[in-house]
């Protein structure tokens, strides 16, 4: 089949892209966990998993709300794991924690290889001494960092009334 055969089947470049990421995505797991918080991580760790098996999905930047079904089956899947345990909006922190799985999904296929220029850390140092001890910190494990922002999350989640307001907090 030629690469323009396969615009019989479907009508844009955009709709092939979304059936790939339909099929790569797969269907969601059967999230395991004691509480709502460690389903929360099976979730996250799954869904990176997804992404670390398919790299390409970190280019597919989300433009709208999704077509296929799989996208709707994961989110389903993690709301009505949450929302039966905790009085949370399950919705909101599903869509949360699915843009920390595709933020650190980029930054993992962009580190693989990397090494940043020697004069780097010296050079921010200077003009940024606040961050001079960052370049002490081992940062290059995508996976471990996502851990981190997922418990920075979890820890800062909390009851909300937000589902029946449908509106956020003002400061």
């Amino acid at each position: 089949m030629t690469t323009t055969g396969v615009y019989r089947y479907v009508d844009s470049k955009a709709e092939l892209v979304e059936l790939m990421v339909d099929a790569a995505i797969g269907d969601p797991p059967t999230l395991s966990g004691a509480d709502w918080q460690q389903q929360c991580r099976s979730w996250t760790s799954e869904l990176a998993d997804r992404y670390a098996e398919h790299p390409w999905l970190c280019e597919v930047a989300p433009k709208r709300m999704p077509t296929q079904p799989r996208a709707y089956a994961w989110i389903d899947a993690f709301v009505g794991a949450v929302a039966e345990q905790a009085d949370v909006d399950a919705l909101r922190l599903a869509l949360l924690l699915d843009s920390l799985v595709r933020t650190y999904a980029s930054l993992e296929v962009g580190l693989r290889g990397a090494t940043p220029a020697p004069w780097l850390s010296e050079a921010v140092a200077a003009r940024f001494p606040r961050l001079a001890s960052a370049a002490d910190q081992d940062v290059s494990d995508a996976r471990l960092e996502l851990d981190f922002a997922v418990e920075a999350v979890l820890r800062g989640v909390e009851p909300t009334d937000l589902r029946r307001t449908g509106t956020a907090r003002t400061r």
